[in-house]
């Protein structure tokens, strides 16, 4: 197994990034030749990804769409910055690379203490910029919150909050409705 490089000094290609993640001990996002650390997930956020998929999977692979997990990378910048979203939308179409998502329609982030910032900041700016983008959803893995953002007309951003169970999420581009209770199922959350 391959160990974390020393990424402070050196910069790496796209190229050399993707060889060195097919052996390393840890996953790197990259960052415009920076390879950034992913810390491990905790048993909840998996749980909610999961629970993510559950409600996604057979009905968007019915209408030509491919989910995966944290797993697989999406491309944010071409050749700039790849991150390791939660989960991850595209066409079943997009299959031009085995190791790449380049054109997602949906991508997910199960946010903690030490992630909510960055996914509901930096990742939301990267990830609303991307072209074939239509939903960015953002699960709190601490209380019943997701937020979603919508790509509406004129490319104008939507956003919506739900945080009661029976709220229903509406993701009207594959024509499917699931309520937020189903996004925490299994959980014990707090009153």
């Amino acid at each position: 197994m391959t160990t974390a490089p020393d990424t402070a000094e050196k910069l790496y290609t796209v190229e050399q990034w993707l060889e060195f993640e097919k052996t390393a001990e840890v996953r790197h996002e990259y960052y415009f030749g920076k390879l950034i650390p992913m810390a491990g997930e905790a048993k909840r956020a998996n749980r909610i990804a999961n629970n993510l998929i559950k409600q996604l999977d057979d009905h968007l692979y019915e209408r030509g769409f491919e989910i995966f997990d944290h797993d697989i990378k999406a491309e944010v910048v071409p050749n700039g910055v790849y991150r390791y979203p939660d989960l991850v939308v595209a066409p079943v179409v997009d299959d031009e690379h085995d190791y790449i998502v380049k054109h997602p329609v949906l991508m997910a982030e199960v946010t903690s203490d030490q992630s909510g910032q960055r996914d509901r900041i930096k990742k939301r700016k990267e990830y609303l910029a991307i072209p074939s983008l239509w939903y960015y959803l953002v699960a709190d893995q601490d209380e019943m919150l997701v937020e979603l953002h919508i790509r509406g007309e004129g490319n104008r951003w939507e956003t919506q909050y739900f945080t009661e169970p029976d709220d229903m999420i509406r993701l009207s581009r594959f024509e499917l409705e699931f309520p937020l209770k189903t996004v925490y199922m299994r959980l014990k959350m707090p009153l």
